[in-house]
């Protein structure tokens, strides 16, 4: 993936991401660290099949993860 197409595909997938991470822990600053998390793991993969879902799953176990380790 080309480093403007994947600039605008996580600018395009942030919101949506965020809005994930957020229902999920309750907190914005989590939230956000996950986000950030998930990005930098996705720029550093060139064999994605689908960037949003790829987005999605590691936001969403990044998220689980926060809340096992919290208890």
């Amino acid at each position: 993936m080309s480093p403007s197409h994947s600039t605008s595909m996580f600018v395009h997938e942030r919101p949506r991401l965020l809005a994930i991470a957020y229902r999920m822990l309750g907190s914005a600053s989590d939230a956000e660290d996950v986000v950030q998390e998930a990005l930098v793991r996705a720029t550093q993969r060139d064999d994605l099949a689908s960037t949003p879902a790829f987005l999605t799953t590691v936001v969403t176990r990044l998220c689980i993860d926060e809340k096992r380790s919290a208890r």
